[in-house]
């Protein structure tokens, strides 16, 4: 296959991806579980109230307060909404890494077939509409494995601790 109609897949993939993916969430409801805690966290950190919060780390809610400061909203329903479309946009663009990764190990084909099956996962595509921190931690371990597995290049091994640190933060 041509370079052109890897990228051409890869973003067929993932605009049916986002579409799938807004065909399952309802944005006229409140967000639910941990979503709610992330998102009381974030308005935490934006009036800076750092207190430490009992086993959670703070990666998720720090990412989208940056978020809530940009979009000013009267209704927390719209808060929620930015959480999710965060997510969707994280999980959605996690194909890539994935597809690269599994180049590293089978052929081009195979692995847009890899890329296919990450990005039409249910588990994904439910933690994704419901705003919770997966598809950031899976983005993170994706980039270190990449980096780790990088040849001749030193530094590469040190990006990929800081991308699994990063991503450590959010579980």
């Amino acid at each position: 296959m041509e370079k052109k109609q890897v990228i051409i897949s890869l973003v067929i993939i993932g605009i049916i991806s986002i579409f799938l993916k807004l065909y399952f969430i309802d944005f006229s409801t409140y967000i639910v579980s941990d979503t709610t805690s992330y998102a009381l966290n974030a308005f935490s950190y934006i009036n800076n109230d750092f207190t430490p919060i009992q086993n959670k780390n703070p990666g998720w809610p720090i990412f989208i307060s940056i978020f809530f400061q940009l979009f000013e909203s009267e209704s927390f329903i719209e808060y929620g909404n930015i959480i999710r479309i965060l997510s969707i946009s994280i999980a959605t663009l996690t194909i890539l890494p994935v597809y690269l990764l599994a180049r590293k190990w089978f052929p081009q084909k195979y692995s847009i077939v890899a890329a296919s099956f990450f990005a039409f996962e249910p588990h994904l595509i439910n933690n994704s509409t419901l705003g919770l921190s997966e598809p950031l931690f899976i983005l993170g371990i994706i980039l270190a494995t990449i980096f780790i597995l990088q040849k001749n290049h030193n530094w590469y091994f040190y990006i990929s601790f800081f991308s699994f640190k990063t991503c450590n933060l959010q579980k």
